[in-house]
């Protein structure tokens, strides 16, 4: 007979047996993704109004950079970013409308090629005919076309619109929907996402039936909320009832001489002839905290089935966004301006002890550093790129042998509501915008996080703009840049016209025909599905 010494020793070996081999694995990596999250719509950087239990647990036990920030404030051209770690003008990707080349490596192709399974779920934003930029699987398609429609004319007056502008209007019609395009949209992804879970256990019980160490994966999981039109499922909705909703901290837009980029975008959305009211404005923001709300559901959603497959002792898990939204800060509503609420990302890392450390970090950081983290926990080949890992970045600030003042982050914006290339380098506490045309600006983000007050003008503060100014000249030959934008515009003006006309062929991805049913051997296939429960 066993005594209980015995058993007891039995057990802590075969737990010191899986911690090891836990340590000694390459993690799962599964990557959540929002659109136009700002860090500060999230109870873990402050905000006392929202509720995002699910994203909250992940940074109470995890890694939250709180100085995390896009280097671009749009879309498609943050992502091009994010994923081949590179900086927007690097890769060629400058707007909504503009394709990246498929010969430029993203950080699916390296973890596919050190061994990864890797499979995208949701929105990309992918322009151009190469829909997976070296994603093994892509399961749905994008919310939005492929094609070349958003290409930006930086030649245009003000007062001519392109029609997928921003408009107004989701402002004014916020408020809870029954169905839409993106509820459509995100449930898509969220099944897709929990299906995927399941078919990577599948594949593991098969490996291992087979002799064979299960194969690590990427997931990216990739929401449209809560993008505008703030349109919120009633259930989310409801969760803000009686709750006093937090008003813009200063609604009113700056002034039109010191900052023309603001009210270039407020002219382009329709903010110039019609502002929301106070109650207009609570309901808009009401409306994006429960598309929040929404998000952190399917966050719950997605750790959950991680933790029922056995699954979430080995997986890293990161929460990110493309960039934030202003939400009526200085009249303004969406992204594409430099400012905090609209350049700034949440990026918050959970995963083993072993592989991520706990606390908050203030050193600045941005997505481009994103490829380099996780090339890093995948254990593969440096990819040369510009940025750093961010688990380096917190070791060194842990260590005290790094410093938030002693690293730049550059943000671009080379799109619509400019006239020129805007640039915005971000230094320690300052943050330095200079876009030719417009007046310089300069904040000190330790005293002024509101950004009201702008310090480039001042005598006490020339010294510090120029060295700032000249940072940025001597990173970009401007008119080269300016240039080059320009005629990238020329460019696909032409062939969007060209490919609108006669006998058109869409971009966009059709997913495969659904291969997880049965198919040929019947037993077999039946076989394969079945992930069983051992406490049956």
């Amino acid at each position: 007979m066993t005594s209980a010494a015995q058993e007891t020793g039995t057990a802590q070996e075969t737990g010191a047996a899986r911690d090891a081999h836990t340590m000694s694995r390459r993690p799962n990596i599964v990557v959540i993704q929002a659109d136009q999250l700002a860090p500060d719509a999230l109870g873990a950087y402050g905000n006392d109004v929202v509720g995002s239990p699910h994203i909250d647990a992940l940074a109470d036990d995890g890694a939250v950079f709180d100085r995390a920030y896009c280097n671009t404030p749009l879309c498609a051209p943050s992502r091009a970013s994010m994923m081949t770690g590179r900086m927007p003008s690097e890769v060629g990707c400058y707007d909504n409308g503009d394709d990246f080349p498929s010969s430029t490596p993203t950080f699916a192709h390296h973890l596919r090629a050190a061994g990864y399974h890797t499979a995208l779920v949701g929105r990309m934003h992918f322009i151009g005919p190469d829909q997976h930029h070296g994603f093994e699987e892509r399961l749905t398609t994008d919310v939005y076309p492929a094609d070349m429609d958003m290409v930006p004319d930086w030649d245009l007056d003000l007062q001519t619109k392109l029609q997928w502008y921003h408009d107004a209007d989701s402002v004014f019609t916020a408020g809870v929907s029954k169905a839409t395009v993106q509820l459509d949209f995100d449930e898509e992804v969220g099944f897709h996402t929990l299906r995927h879970l399941n078919d990577r256990v599948r594949a593991d019980q098969a490996a291992r039936a087979r002799g064979e160490e299960p194969q690590p994966f990427l997931m990216v999981t990739s929401f449209i909320h809560p993008h505008d039109p703030y349109e919120p499922p009633r259930e989310q909705w409801d969760r803000y009832d009686g709750v006093e909703i937090d008003a813009p901290v200063h609604p009113d837009a700056p002034d039109a001489e010191g900052d023309p980029h603001t009210h270039r975008l407020r002219t382009m959305s329709g903010f110039d002839v019609r502002q929301p009211d106070h109650e207009q404005t609570l309901r808009a923001r009401r409306a994006y905290y429960a598309a929040v709300s929404y998000i952190d559901d399917h966050v719950g959603a997605i750790r959950s089935r991680l933790r029922e497959l056995d699954l979430e002792e080995d997986t890293v898990i990161i929460v990110t966004s493309d960039h934030g939204d202003m939400r009526g800060e200085k009249g303004l509503w969406y992204k594409m301006s430099p400012y905090e609420q609209s350049a700034r990302v949440p990026l918050i890392v959970y995963g083993p002890p072993h592989l991520v450390p706990r606390g908050r970090f203030s050193s600045p950081v941005s997505l481009v550093d994103l490829m380099p983290t996780l090339l890093d926990f995948a254990e593969a080949e440096d990819a040369e790129a510009p940025g750093v890992s961010l688990r380096r970045i917190a070791a060194e600030e842990t260590a005290g042998t790094g410093t938030p003042h002693e690293r730049d982050v550059v943000i671009e914006y080379l799109a619509e509501g400019v006239h020129h290339p805007q640039l915005t380098l971000v230094r320690g506490q300052h943050k330095f915008v200079l876009c030719p045309g417009d007046p310089d600006q300069l904040f000190d983000l330790s005293t002024d996080p509101q950004e009201t007050r702008n310090l480039a003008e001042d005598p006490a503060h020339s010294a510090l703009a120029a060295t700032l100014r000249r940072a940025l000249e001597e990173r970009y030959d401007l008119e080269a840049l300016d240039a080059s934008v320009r005629a990238s515009q020329r460019r696909r003006q032409v062939v969007s016209g060209a490919l609108s006309t006669g006998r058109t062929r869409p971009w966009d991805l059709v997913p495969d025909p659904s291969s997880r049913y049965v198919r040929g051997d019947f037993w077999s296939a039946l076989d394969y599905g079945t992930i069983s429960d051992p406490d049956r």
